[in-house]
């Protein structure tokens, strides 16, 4: 009885060792209260909810509460530190013990003109990246619009301040989304010069070079991508039109441009943003295999980017993994915080299974923009990448979304990418090797390879042509 006795209190004693050991060994939690460095966020987690709070001098205002995947995935945490993955972006967090007395603040001033102004002004002074590059002033802009703004100034009249100061920057990653009335209010009193282009005529453009040069064109998404052969000749062409609307969503093969958007939008927006996200780069990646497949005979590979403006980075990344051959750094960025920059994160090339390691002939122009130029910058570390065309855009920052009190929602770039000389190309574009003459203008760039088609050439595909007919020769 006695070792009975003993053997129980034993057994009670390790499980209650054992439990204590789980406790002090348990992971802390990431629900609470957090800071992002940089990026003038505060988050608070509970589960799998997240509520995102914009914070300036003047205002913290609820943005949005969702499901923590509609902002990114939670990557490591300890009880003072959080990392969440947004998309190939680590943003790093520091807990704070309460929501700061600004958050719970009566919203009396949210339709004050003045007030909006503020957190307009500093939001761009604390977070905006470009200023020295742009030269601009923003003390000296504050200077000459704040005075002109009351407590009488209407919506039109302070949005039309917004857009001046917007437009001093010339940057197209600055936008600003009002209600629609204000926006028509706004085109009436002002004359807008109608683009003589199209999206549509820009995509049947780009389609008819594709189909003059390629024999058996293939189109993915509505011609997102297309590739085929060149006409007699040894090199794949794969054009790509977009770093966005690249998913897999089973939709029909034939469907025009505009019933491909429609159908496309509404299966993606069914999907949390990480999980979209990650369609984009599975689709993009379940593509290339397949052309790289597909196309065992081609020696070389002609990559146009000509009319891509853009969409997501680890999509720009994971195109330039199929054409890589060795894992290495590829360029670096970094966040304007009030007080500086982040720590730069350093993002790689890891070459794909399926990938192609011969010449690459990288078509560019002004239209290559955001992030079709992050692979233009990433290919900077390439050998067999040659840039044919004109300087790219210049926009590399991703956008930082923000909404004044008011609910009017603005974006403003707030980053710095730096090839791995540490050379910042935001605002200048990265120039071709083989620089043609194009105009910086959409409409007249346009006209020329327009022009160019009716005369049975373009010159940037006829130049890879030759160049890699001069090299297979070596």
């Amino acid at each position: 009885m006695k070792n009975i006795k003993i053997l129980s209190i034993l057994t009670l004693f390790l499980i209650f060792s054992s439990c204590n050991e789980k406790v002090l060994n348990e992971k802390p939690k990431p629900d609470g209260i957090w800071k992002q460095i940089g990026y003038g966020n505060i988050i608070e987690l509970n589960d799998t909810i997240i509520s995102v709070y914009n914070i300036s001098k003047q205002d913290c205002n609820l943005s949005f509460k969702e499901h923590i995947l509609d902002f990114g995935k939670v990557k490591n945490y300890t009880k003072d530190t959080l990392t969440i993955q947004h998309g190939n972006d680590d943003w790093l967090f520091t807990r704070l013990e309460k929501l700061p007395n600004l958050c719970k603040a009566s919203n009396e001033l949210n339709n004050n003109p003045k007030h909006n102004f503020q957190v307009f002004w500093n939001t761009f002074n604390d977070h905006y990246a470009s200023f020295d590059i742009k030269n601009i002033n923003w003390d000296e802009v504050y200077e000459k619009y704040e005075p002109k703004i009351n407590e009488n100034t209407n919506d039109l009249e302070l949005y039309t301040i917004f857009k001046e100061m917007i437009a001093l920057l010339n940057d197209g990653h600055v936008k600003m989304e009002v209600p629609e009335k204000i926006e028509n209010e706004y085109k009436n009193q002002i004359e807008e010069q109608e683009e003589k282009y199209s999206k549509l005529d820009e995509f049947n453009l780009n389609k008819e070079i594709a189909e003059f040069y390629v024999d058996s064109l293939q189109n993915y998404n509505a011609g997102m991508v297309r590739y085929g052969l060149v006409n007699n000749n040894n090199i794949g062409y794969v054009q790509i039109n977009s770093m966005l609307m690249l998913a897999d969503y089973n939709l029909e093969k034939n469907l025009d441009l505009r019933n491909f958007y429609g159908q496309y939008w509404e299966k993606a927006e069914n999907r949390k943003d990480e999980l979209q996200r990650q369609d984009e780069v599975d689709g993009i990646n379940k593509v290339l295999n397949s052309i790289i497949l597909d196309l065992p005979k081609a020696k070389s590979y002609i990559l146009d980017l000509r009319f891509n403006g853009g969409g997501k980075d680890a999509v720009a990344l994971d195109i330039l993994n199929h054409f890589s051959d060795t894992e290495k750094l590829a360029y670096t960025k970094k966040a304007r915080t009030e007080k500086g920059f982040t720590n730069p994160q350093n993002f790689k090339i890891i070459p794909s299974k399926n990938h192609f390691s011969g010449n690459v002939y990288l078509l560019t122009s002004h239209l290559t923009a955001s992030a079709s130029e992050i692979l233009v910058l990433a290919s900077l570390t390439n050998s067999n990448f040659k840039r044919i065309g004109s300087t790219t855009e210049g926009i590399f920052s991703s956008t930082l979304d923000k909404e004044l009190p008011n609910g009017w929602e603005y974006e403003l770039s707030n980053e710095v990418y730096l090839d791995l000389n540490g050379k910042n190309y935001e605002n200048i574009g990265i120039s071709a090797n083989y620089q043609l003459e194009y105009s910086t203008n959409k409409d007249e760039f346009l006209d020329q390879l327009s022009t160019d088609l009716k005369n049975k050439k373009d010159k940037a595909i006829e130049l890879a042509i030759e160049l890699e007919k001069k090299q297979s020769k070596k």
